[in-house]
């Protein structure tokens, strides 16, 4: 595989993982609303309370990484006219 072609399929795989971070705030969120009552921290003494802040901290890093891989793939490839 190309080096470009390997940049697209990391950003599409992280684009994937994003999405599915995403999805983990609300299920997280939903799990936890009892247990935490509706206070969810960084910092709390549970890991359930925890969790949607894990999902949301993954989710843009994920994300940035996806850009980033994509604008990488988009400029592989592109010389400068001699």
């Amino acid at each position: 595989m190309t080096r470009r072609a390997l940049l697209i399929s990391a950003s599409i795989l992280c684009g994937l993982a994003s999405a599915y971070c995403f999805l983990w705030i609300f299920s997280a969120a939903s799990l936890a609303s009892g247990f935490c009552g509706n206070s969810f921290s960084l910092f709390a003494e549970h890991l359930r309370c925890r969790q949607v802040h894990f999902a949301m901290i993954l989710t843009v890093l994920f994300l940035l990484l996806c850009v980033y891989l994509g604008w990488r793939a988009a400029r592989t490839g592109h010389r400068p006219a001699a």
